[in-house]
């Protein structure tokens, strides 16, 4: 098959070779939100410092395990899973590169410029000459072809999604391609950047190799580090390249410091915890409130040599592992039961009494951004939501969505009640103690599965009042691998996801939340919402040609998710939680979309030294 995708590739472009471009008038940048602030010719992003040494290693700490380095195969556990594989990604490059203190700014990378037809029917990208993969051979149109037929045709269902609305590439010459569009989707604001974000393949490595497989034979790449030492689930070395093709990059000046990132895998976050203490690891963000606030308290803090600090971010908050029912479940199916469960569980008491005041309460996907909703629909927002009215909940044009009320107590008789009466008008009565149906006598019943054991335990308050009722509720926490599995395969009542937008979340909704990815196996929408009114929404935010046009989906969408009832949102974080050694040397970020870390610091010798000295006096004395 590969073998037939790549003399597919080489007869597109012999035929295509010899067209011009016709002129193709090339930016360097690319916004949807308003022009990209920064000038053609600039020197390097502004966070970083383009001076920065190259040396050292930085040693990172991952949950779970995996079991390829293949991130496009269905099957397997890809090294970083997919937000490594797209934005932290270090094997390979892109097209674009985004910039963390601008929303929606990506500037070119693979790419030295890209161009929009008037009429939006292609997008057109020209590669940088002298680009090369790991081996020396130049990057050319047929990797993007190559990629292209790849990620649109025989990739993972989420990745093969948002590639259905290209019609087919088409090759200018060696350096520069079209991506024709589907007349629905055309002007799209944010397909430049779904394009110019994911890695480019190189098409004569995967030759005679399957791509659809998952893989623990290093691939080739051509980014700024290549995979070094690895054992399979346990660890991988990344090994910075020094004659990495794009290291003067005005978008990778001062970035990409470290000589080595070594990622360890492990099984929960307790033993993360117990390894960044024993200085395994170097940084993490810490997601454990009592943690953070308490357990950090050891002779290297005390000296100054471990830190923690709050890092308030720019991007969306989103929500932070809202509670979800599976649809697919009839009981689930009915919106008086997925209420009556919202009004049992109590965010703000569990935050207080669980996590320390750290999370905040979450009432939209888009918390923290100006894609939420507030108060009462606005006109633009009516105009989406009026042709649905009959067939969406009616708060949803009366009531701005909230947290249930009088809650901060626990459990209340009045919120009992409440929920009582939707379980009873919903056809569930009690029996001897027990929540039943009242024709068919199934007990109502309803396993949650929690992606750790901290997660668990936020959890277990809320069981408790579920029992009260009759329900008899479970929470397990398996190995994370296993999570994932059944997340994906719906073998389960209840579960928790983190919905983290940025400010193009178009991808996200429509994965999460659009009845073709229900439909789809192994997808994100985990939930298995169908709502053809969130479908439509979706499809209105796709086709926004405007801010205020592209607000008003959004803020639509967030409505009708949340006053069906599908998520309990419960918290939201606006602040990372950052943990480290302090061997490292930092520019002075100021507030960006996404902790860079891994690729703006660089390693501080002097720091390190003093640290290592301290530890080594301190075992000498033991």
């Amino acid at each position: 098959m590969l073998r037939l995708l790549r003399r597919k590739c080489l007869a597109v472009i012999a035929c295509l070779a010899a067209s011009q471009s016709h002129a193709i008038e090339y930016q360097h940048g690319y916004s949807y939100m308003g022009d990209a602030e920064l000038p053609s010719g600039f020197a390097h992003f502004r966070y970083v410092n383009p001076k920065a040494p190259k040396g050292g290693e930085l040693r990172l700490g991952e949950q779970g395990t995996w079991d390829t380095f293949n991130p496009t195969s269905m099957k397997g556990r890809s090294v970083g899973g997919t937000e490594f594989w797209i934005f932290r990604n270090l094997l390979y490059d892109r097209l674009l590169e985004r910039a963390e203190d601008e929303p929606t700014a990506r500037y070119g990378r693979l790419a030295e410029g890209v161009a929009i037809a008037e009429d939006c029917s292609w997008i057109a990208f020209k590669l940088r000459n002298g680009a090369y993969w790991h081996d020396g051979v130049p990057i050319t149109a047929e990797d993007l072809v190559f990629s292209f037929r790849h990620y649109q045709d025989t990739a993972a269902p989420d990745i093969r999604a948002p590639f259905s609305v290209f019609e087919d590439i088409e090759v200018l010459n060696e350096r520069e391609v079209k991506y024709w569009v589907k007349p629905e989707a055309r002007c799209d604001p944010i397909l430049p950047i779904r394009l110019g974000n994911v890695p480019v393949m190189p098409a004569h490595y995967w030759e005679d190799r399957d791509i659809t497989k998952s893989t623990v034979e290093p691939p080739l790449g051509s980014g700024p580090y290549r995979i070094g030492d690895f054992q399979v689930g346990r660890h991988v070395i990344w090994e910075r390249v020094d004659d990495y093709w794009g290291r003067d990059l005005p978008v990778n000046k001062g970035r990409y410091n470290f000589d080595r990132i070594k990622f360890d895998y492990f099984k929960d976050q307790s033993v993360i915890f117990e390894a960044i203490k024993g200085n395994v690891i170097d940084i993490r963000e810490e997601t454990g409130p009592r943690r953070f606030f308490e357990d950090y308290d050891f002779p290297a803090a005390q000296k100054g040599y471990f830190k923690t600090e709050l890092v308030r971010e720019g991007k969306p908050a989103g929500l932070w592992w809202p509670l979800f029912w599976n649809l697919r479940q009839p009981r689930f199916q009915d919106i008086r039961v997925r209420e009556a469960l919202w009004l049992l569980y109590d965010t703000r008491w569990l935050n207080e009494k669980t996590s320390y005041g750290y999370w905040g309460e979450g009432v939209s996907f888009f918390h923290h951004s100006m894609m939420a909703h507030s108060g009462l629909p606005t006109p633009e927002e009516l105009e989406l939501l009026e042709p649905w009215r009959d067939q969406i909940p009616e708060r949803v044009f009366t009531e701005p969505f909230k947290t249930p009320p009088d809650i901060g107590h626990g459990w209340t008789r009045d919120k009992i009640l409440r929920a009582m009466k939707l379980f009873n008008d919903a056809g569930w009565v009690i029996r001897d103690g027990v929540l039943v149906h009242r024709e068919t006598g199934e007990p109502f019943e309803i396993g949650i599965i929690a992606v750790s054991r901290g997660m668990a335990g936020h959890l277990y308050p809320f069981t408790k009042v579920l029992k009260r009722l009759g329900i008899e509720a479970t929470v397990k926490a398996p190995e994370t691998s296993n999570w994932l599995y059944r997340m994906r395969a719906g073998d389960f009542d209840g579960g928790t996801i983190w919905f983290l937008p940025d400010y193009t979340p178009t991808l996200l909704v429509s994965n999460s939340f659009s009845s073709a990815a229900a439909q789809q196996a192994f997808s994100y929408n985990w939930a298995h919402v169908e709502n053809p009114a969130i479908d439509d929404l979706i499809g209105k935010m796709y086709a926004a040609r405007t801010l205020k046009d592209f607000l008003a989906a959004t803020r639509a969408i967030d409505r009708v998710l949340l006053w069906n009832f599908y998520f309990i949102p419960g918290m939201s974080k606006v602040n990372y939680a950052r943990v480290y050694w302090d061997k490292f040397g930092r520019p002075d970020h100021g507030v960006l979309q996404r902790v860079v870390h891994m690729d703006t610091w660089w390693w501080d010798q002097g720091k390190a030294s003093r640290i290592e000295a301290d530890i080594a006096g301190t075992e000498e004395g033991d």
